[in-house]
This record gives C-alpha cells, sequence and structure tokens, in this order.
C-alpha cells in the first residue's frame, strides 16, 4: 500500500546574527510504503542497508521535480534517512514517477485574478473552487500585506492551522459582513397581537388560523 500525502519540511533560510535564526517551511510531497513487499522491494532496489525492524518507508519528494534521485527516504522506528541516489531502476522509476496525491488541488493565479475565484466557482457550482475563494477573500479582508503562507490540516483528532511569513502590522481587524442581530430577528417575528384569518372548507365547516406569539395555531371557527 501507497499512501501520498503532502508532508512539511523545516529548512534554515539564512543566519542573520551569531544567536539568531530565521526558519521557513516548505510543504513537499510524501510517499507512505507500508506494505512489507513493497518496502522490502525498494529497500532492495535502492541498496538501503536498514538495520533492524522497517515498518513504514517515507519517499520525501525534496526537488519538488516529482520522485526520483536527490530524494530522501525515511525509515520507521529507527527514523534513518537515506538520500535516492542517481542509479534508481528503471522499472523502480517508472512506478515512481507514477505517485501522485490522487486529490490534489492547486491554484496558481494573479492576485486580481485570484479575487475572482469565489465568483466562478459559484457559477460553475465547484465546491473545492468555492472553498478556495473564500479563503481568499478572508485573507484579502483582514490582511493588507503581500507575503503570507498558511496551511491547515484537520482530521477526526481536530484541526490544526499555521500562518507565518506575514507582516503582523498588516493585519486589520473588521466586522463580519453579515452580522448576526439576533435581537432583530426575534422582534421581526413577534405579534404584537393575535392575527386571525377566517379559511372556510366549505358551506357549513370553517377553520381559522391565527398566529401568537410567533406560531401559527388553527381552531374551529368560534
Amino acid at each position: 500500500m501507497i499512501r501520498i500525502l503532502a508532508g512539511t519540511l523545516l529548512v534554515l533560510l539564512c543566519i542573520r546574527t551569531a544567536n539568531a535564526q530565521e526558519f521557513d517551511q516548505l510543504t513537499r510531497p510524501l510517499a507512505a510504503l507500508l506494505d512489507s513487499t513493497q518496502i522490502r522491494a525498494i529497500l532492495d532496489a535502492l541498496l538501503i542497508p536498514a538495520t533492524g525492524r522497517v515498518d513504514r518507508v517515507d519517499v520525501i519528494d525534496v526537488t519538488a521535480n516529482g520522485f526520483g534521485p536527490d530524494d530522501l527516504v525515511l525509515l520507521y522506528p529507527s527514523m534513518e534517512t537515506y538520500e535516492v541516489g542517481a542509479d534508481v531502476p528503471r522499472l523502480l522509476q517508472e512506478s515512481m514517477k507514477s505517485w501522485e496525491i490522487a486529490a490534489d488541488y492547486r491554484l496558481d493565479a494573479t492576485r486580481e485574478e485570484s479575487m475572482r475565484v469565489a465568483s466562478d466557482a459559484h457559477n460553475r457550482q465547484d465546491a473545492r473552487a468555492a472553498l478556495t475563494g473564500d479563503v481568499l477573500g478572508a485573507i484579502a479582508r483582514y490582511y493588507e500585506g503581500d507575503e503570507f503562507d498558511l496551511r491547515m490540516s484537520q482530521d477526526t483528532a481536530g484541526v490544526r492551522l499555521e500562518i507565518w511569513n506575514y507582516d503582523p502590522a498588516s493585519l486589520r481587524y473588521r466586522l463580519p459582513l453579515q452580522p448576526v442581530a439576533r435581537d432583530t430577528l426575534w422582534q421581526a417575528f413577534r405579534f404584537a397581537a393575535p392575527a386571525v384569518v377566517m379559511a372556510f372548507k366549505d358551506a357549513s365547516d370553517c377553520v381559522q388560523t391565527y398566529a401568537e406569539q410567533g406560531r401559527i395555531h388553527t381552531r374551529p371557527c368560534e
């Protein structure tokens, strides 16, 4: 079994002073091999001298150009790390080229184009693009700067969201576009006095419908 997902690497960008460092995060595709037969095959093909038990193998596309040479192989539970060399067997290379994130969604657009994503998505009734448009709209509403990196993940245990590489001074709190006014809604549906409407079913029977304290009632005619 091979699972393809996006992983995050923490890399050192620069050293400003002797004691100050600046870090950034890079998201890279990651292929997780869980089947023992596949694990043994890739270890043998890449001539990796694994010691001890290997329950899982992660292949990380560090170069972001597809799985292959110069990428990293991480073994579990030992956490041993190996670099994929240039001499990758042809069959393994062909297999690695097919590793893709099946449900991946990516948007590359100018700032002006990104502001049209939401409206275009609703015209097409595209839920994935509509979600992207709402996120972009929220960032544009509350952030007036340029650089802004965001990563979010969600599973059964909860939600994790990270924001980095942004200017805190460019953040602006704004009131919601459609504020919820519960008192106003209650007043709109409250009746000052019972309102009665006569509805005749036939010549001899009739039913009254009336509204009282925000509810609709019926009763025989009095």
